[in-house]
């Protein structure tokens, strides 16, 4: 009796070890924090299973995605790119949008955020570090801030790219830039003296959205995983982490 309840014991194991799963998930370096959160809540119901996120700028990813890297999920800072995946015939099931993102002005010195956007002309302004508008969603709402400010012939020299939204802060925390026009996401948590907030009718909406790729299509998690971002609990990580 006492060897059956063992083998019975070590089939349950082997079974319940095969029914784990991986899930690969690209996710927009602004959501860096918010991410991190929900997965670790999404984990508490699924310990067994593995949740990979890349974070990068969208049109990297994308551009990896086409060159057959299996995101089973695609979660971008905006709605262009996942749209792209559909028209490629990638996708599997609608867009869903997951949240809005923010832009907000950042210096660790205060004294160059007391004119708003106009302090950017200021003379001790050497660098101003924005995301790369070619493949990133935050460098192209950051450009239309300057172009509708009238401030991009004026700056433009001064702008430094990061490959990302998460180097453009770096380039702040680093000194390689005085200012930077980044996410609000990834500054939430700085002194509240060292951002401003940028009016968000001076940019398109970032209607960050997500796209289950063909990767997921044997893959029920990547659709529990889904529905997970677009929960109650994943809103409010998402609100409180600046979207």
């Amino acid at each position: 009796m006492k060897k059956f309840i063992k083998i019975t014991a070590i089939i349950i194991a082997l079974v319940s070890n095969s029914a784990a799963q991986n899930l690969k998930v690209f996710a927009a370096s602004s959501t860096k924090f918010a991410m991190h959160e929900i997965v670790e809540e999404f984990k508490l119901q699924h310990p067994k299973d593995n949740i990979e996120v890349t974070y990068s700028a969208t049109g990297k990813a994308y551009a990896q995605l086409l060159n057959g890297l299996d995101y089973d999920i695609f979660m971008a800072a905006d709605s262009l790119y996942p749209k792209k995946i559909a028209e490629d015939g990638n996708a599997l099931g609608e867009i869903k949008v997951y949240a809005l993102g923010r832009l907000a002005l950042f210096a660790h010195d205060p004294n160059l955020l007391k004119e708003g956007l106009e302090s950017l002309k200021n003379k001790s302004v050497k660098h101003i570090s924005i995301a790369n508008p070619k493949v990133a969603p935050y460098g192209v709402a950051a450009m239309e801030i300057l172009k509708n400010y009238n401030l991009l012939g004026d700056v433009k020299s001064k702008l430094v790219l990061g490959d990302n939204i998460a180097q453009s802060m770096q380039f702040v925390d680093s000194g390689a830039a005085e200012v930077g026009i980044v996410a609000f996401s990834l500054i939430k948590n700085k002194k509240e003296n060292h951002y401003l907030p940028i009016d968000p009718t001076k940019y398109k909406p970032l209607e960050h959205s997500f796209v289950l790729t063909k990767y997921a299509k044997e893959k029920p998690l990547a659709q529990e995983f889904a529905d997970f971002i677009l929960s109650q609990k994943s809103q409010e990580i998402f609100k409180k982490c600046g979207f």
